[in-house]
């Protein structure tokens, strides 16, 4: 929360951006160890919706406490100089919990020995928990007003591993100003944002005004994606090349919640509108799946990356359930980068293929786990197994899983896993 928005600018911020400017803060379920079997993921990476059950619960708070929040997972987020927290208040008047809720307030009213004319409320997970790649899920509701300015967002820890802001990096999973329609979803690097502290990497979104939202982020080493009650609404893609500029966010980032305003973007408080409040069901973390999408009935081919010729899928040739990968054109791949894996650990990497025609071949591989490349080969016009074992490095808990075709003609593959062994 923490700047100027780009997409206020449909005329009226062309004007007035330095106004809103500011500058950044700087201070269990089982393991997903076999995945992709059959249609096990089917849900797991689809355009337009999110599942939860195929990713691994790390950290939480469900706010089912009344008085204070749970100091070994929060602080307090500290009164600064910049826009955001201008007024943050280190009282539980401001940040507390009710029973079923963490509520961060914001009014006017007098608080002995501190005489500014507002105080507001935030917390943060800095110093306590923070994450590299994964899920997190936050449920709220907030009031709107005349000068509010709610925010569920993310920095990096430490946080000038890429220099100061906009370079170390910022996820805005939500912001909303004043009594609009929408909220905002928005990332911050050298590369998308001004120096007025707007961004050109933002996208408005509805919501539900008058009740609680579902606000998810999905972050993974080549995107960050944005949904809201379960639809997604924006994505940011790593750029080949594009350095840490373009992308700063392969270091862990922590957790703010805050309900400010009155300075910065949401501009002046109408005090007739007083109090604000942003009341938090739950927030949820999840580690990312080890390997997901491997059956495509999502109909993307979200979460892997191609190159080459051309790569799609499509609704015939599946070897179950209705959908599959092509590749067509000349040399082709689609990939799929792993995190999370354990070192010194076997694994296998598997799936079904077939070719369209007679002395055409695909591959199905892994590389860059510590190891040399490996693959099987499979030449059939039926659909064949290939799979190849590998085991990690002594401090590799990376690879790259790959289904690969060398020379011209068109290939299909279905039903890829990966199993630890």
């Amino acid at each position: 929360m923490r700047k100027t928005k780009f997409w206020l600018a449909l005329g009226l911020i062309a004007t007035s951006l330095s106004i809103f400017a500011c500058k950044k803060d700087s201070t269990s379920t089982a393991s997903i160890s076999q995945i992709g079997h059959k249609k096990a993921l089917a849900n797991l990476s689809a355009l337009t919706s999110v599942a939860t059950t195929d990713y691994e619960l790390i950290w939480s708070d469900e706010f089912n406490s009344s008085g204070n929040f749970d100091s070994t997972k929060w602080f307090y987020a500290e009164r600064g100089t910049v826009a955001w927290n201008k007024y943050m208040t280190s009282l539980p008047a401001y940040a507390s919990q009710d029973g079923s809720n963490l509520v961060l307030r914001m009014d006017n009213a007098a608080v002995s020995g501190d005489p500014v004319a507002y105080h507001a409320g935030g917390v943060k997970t800095m110093g306590k928990f923070s994450l590299t790649y994964g899920k997190v899920e936050v449920r709220a509701k907030f009031t709107q007003g005349r000068g509010s300015w709610p925010a569920i967002w993310m920095m990096p820890e430490p946080a000038t591993a890429y220099g100061g802001w906009p370079a170390c990096g910022e996820i805005d999973i939500m912001e909303h100003v004043n009594n609009e329609s929408v909220m905002y979803h928005t990332i911050h690097n050298s590369s998308v944002t001004n120096a007025n502290g707007g961004s050109t990497a933002s996208k408005s979104a509805s919501y539900n005004a008058t009740d609680y939202n579902l606000y998810t982020m999905i972050w993974s080493p080549n995107d960050i994606r944005f949904y809201v009650n379960n639809v997604l609404q924006y994505t940011y893609t790593r750029i080949a090349g594009g350095g840490t500029q373009q992308w700063p966010f392969d270091v862990p980032f922590y957790l703010i919640l805050n309900q400010a305003g009155g300075a910065g973007w949401p501009g002046a408080i109408t005090n007739a509108d007083l109090p604000f409040s942003m009341q938090v069901d739950y927030v949820r973390v999840y580690k990312l799946p080890l390997f997901s999408n491997g059956d495509f009935e999502s109909g993307t081919l979200y979460p892997w990356t191609t190159w080459g010729g051309g790569s799609s899928v499509v609704s015939t040739d599946a070897r179950s359930g209705t959908k599959c990968v092509r590749e067509t054109g000349g040399e082709t791949s689609i990939e799929q980068y792993l995190t999370g894996l354990s070192p010194n650990t076997t694994y296998r990497f598997g799936g079904y293929a077939k070719v369209a025609a007679t002395g055409q071949s695909v591959n199905i591989g892994v590389k860059n786990y510590g190891g040399n490349a490996v693959d099987a080969t499979v030449s059939t016009t039926a659909y064949s197994n290939g799979s190849v074992t590998f085991t990690t490095g002594a401090n590799n808990t990376t690879a790259t899983v790959y289904f690969y075709k060398p020379l011209s003609g068109t290939v299909y593959g279905d039903d890829f896993y990966l199993e630890k062994l």
